[in-house]
């Protein structure tokens, strides 16, 4: 009997107003990536899936450690998931985590059902240790934490097989990264594709955290 097939899971390009209730950001902890090779790989790889994904992606290359929820700053919303107490304790945890600066070098193409992505070697014990750390229980019993680089969004219902072959070799050996900071960055809610915004970086060896500029919470150091 021939194994089921799996699919690609289309992805409505809408403002989920059902979920944010209209809380205007969305938190993560993320690592950033940025590099001509890595930018150029991405744009090959949405140029190769071409109408296969959603046609909006204006999210930064970034490898992502921790989903923290719906955000506003100083004000109090009722969808509200992080605030300032919440990103005090964050801070604290990671100081005393003690993670020192490691290597990651973004790999070859896979795909989840939702997405195409890039995976990561290197120092990948040190994500998954950052990520256990700030995420102690797992959503779901079945869930798995992945370090990868999201391409994009599907558009369409295709056999994922054939998605990945048309990703072809594309991410294989590009340069190793050095990680010294983590970034704690925010993206609009009514946006599912919007771009990072930073909130501030959590720097490794130091243990400090900065605020950036137009911070949220902007008195935290």
């Amino acid at each position: 009997m021939q194994a089921s097939q799996e699919f690609s899971q289309p992805c409505e390009d809408r403002d989920f107003s059902e979920w944010h209730q209209g809380c205007p950001w969305c938190a993560v902890w993320v690592v950033m990536l940025d590099g001509a090779e890595l930018a150029q790989t991405m744009q090959q790889a949405r140029t190769r899936l071409g109408d296969a994904l959603l046609p909006h992606y204006a999210r930064q290359p970034h490898i992502t450690l921790a989903y923290r929820g719906l955000c506003q700053g100083g004000a109090c919303h009722v969808a509200q998931e992080y605030d300032e107490q919440a990103l005090q304790a964050d801070i604290a945890l990671l100081q005393k985590l003690k993670q020192q600066a490691f290597t990651v070098q973004v790999a070859q193409a896979h795909s989840f059902t939702t997405v195409p992505y890039l995976s990561v070697k290197g120092d990948v014990h040190a994500l998954q240790r950052l990520h256990a750390a700030l995420v102690p229980e797992e959503p779901a019993p079945d869930w798995r934490y992945v370090p990868h680089v999201t391409i994009g969004h599907y558009a369409q219902q295709r056999p994922l097989h054939e998605l990945v072959e048309q990703l072809g070799a594309l991410g294989q050996d590009l340069p190793q990264m050095m990680v010294t900071q983590l970034a704690l960055a925010r993206y609009a809610s009514a946006d599912i594709a919007g771009p990072l915004t930073l909130e501030g970086i959590f720097e490794l060896d130091a243990g400090r955290y900065v605020s950036a500029p137009g911070a949220l919470w902007p008195k935290l150091t």
